[in-house]
Order: C-alpha cells, then structure tokens, then sequence
C-alpha cells in the first residue's frame, strides 16, 4: 500500500512539472509571436515614413534645380534608412533570411538606397560636395565568411566619417535594379565594395578603404 502511494505522488509530481513547462513554454511562444508582429508592424510604420522621406527627397532634388545649393538637407532620410535596416537586421535574425516577408522588405528597402544613392551623388555633381558613397554587398546564404569582419570596418567608418553613406545589398537579392548595379559594376562575388563609383572585390581593411576615399 505505501507503494502506491509513493507511484501516486512522484506522478503527481511528475504530470505538475510537466504542466509547469508547458505553461511556461506556451508562454515563451505566445510572446515571441507577439514580440514579432509587433515589430512587424513597427516595421510598416517605418515604411509609411520612408515613402514620405522619399517623397521629400525627390521634391528637394528639384528644389536643387531651380534653387541651386541651398536645400542640401538629407539627415532625416539617412537616419530614417538607419533605422529601418536596424529593424530590418532584426526580423532577418528572428525570421530567417530567405522568409518571403522579410526578403519582399529587403527588396523595398534596397530600392530606397538606391534612391538615396542617386541623390546624392547629383548633389556632390550639382553642389560640389564631397560625400563618400559606398555600395556594399555581401550574402547571408553562409558562402561569405569575410562579410562579418567587412561589415565591422564599415560601421567603424560610419563613426569616424560624417559625410561617408554605406548602403548594403544582399547580392542574392533578384531585383531589376539591383542587377542592373551588379551588371554595372561587375558584382559576382561577397564582399564587394564600390567606393564613389570604383568596384572592389574581396574584404578590406579600414586602412584600405580610407586609402580609396
């Protein structure tokens, strides 16, 4: 008789255990879920404010043909872009980066870049500026085991350099445009930087990429 007792209370024991680490696992799902959509949503906000960012920035670049240099204000789209691929960083990392969601937003926010990238190498023509633009790509698919150290150096350079812009692409990405930038430059391999226009091929240090700038 005081065995079945015993058998009664460990699996007594046993079955409160058991529910105590299913609630606790149903628990860690539901917020991870929620902590995801609710960045997904932060992340359609971002996009809505991007697109008026764009917006302003094709009516400055106008603004720069009819009123020369006087409206050369670009910080609040750069810091915008910033603040996207942060979030954007952080829905690859949680979602994978060849989820069709993410993948959809990396093409509209490469797009943006590009946009970027145009304007402001007509405002170093029409201005006589001197921005640094540096295209980067680099791949995810674990067939680039420089593009880490790469991406160190360039946010390192970002710090120490107010007026150089980095834009990154994922050269896996199928995008017209993208391609077209690829075909331009001569893009096939990871990592790849074009420094105002000149291609380099292969990972570089920050001395090397301040020697070209």
């Amino acid at each position: 008789m005081p065995t079945k007792i015993k058998r009664d209370i460990s699996f007594s024991k046993f079955l409160i255990a058991f529910s105590l680490t299913l609630c606790v696992f149903l628990i860690g799902v539901i917020v991870g879920n929620y902590m995801i959509s609710y960045k997904l949503n932060k992340f359609s906000d971002y996009e809505q404010d991007l697109k008026v960012n764009l917006m302003a920035s094709e009516i400055e670049d106008r603004l720069l043909q009819e009123l020369g240099c006087n409206a050369t204000g670009q910080e609040q789209l750069t810091q915008s872009l910033y603040d996207l691929s942060a979030k954007l960083g952080y829905l690859e990392n949680q979602l994978g980066w060849d989820n069709p969601q993410v993948w959809r937003m990396k093409k509209y926010y490469s797009l943006l870049e590009l946009r970027h990238w145009i304007y402001l190498n007509q405002v170093n023509e029409k201005c006589g500026l001197n921005y640094t633009t540096i295209l980067y790509f680099y791949s995810n698919k674990g067939d680039c085991p420089k593009c880490e150290s790469q991406e160190f150096v360039l946010n390192h350079l970002k710090k120490k350099n107010n007026n150089t812009f980095i834009y990154s692409f994922d050269i896996n990405m199928d995008n017209a445009a993208i391609n077209t930038i690829k075909q331009i430059y001569a893009i096939n391999t990871t990592p790849t930087l074009v420094i105002n226009k000149n291609t380099f091929s292969g990972f570089m240090s920050l001395k090397e990429v301040e020697k070209t700038m």
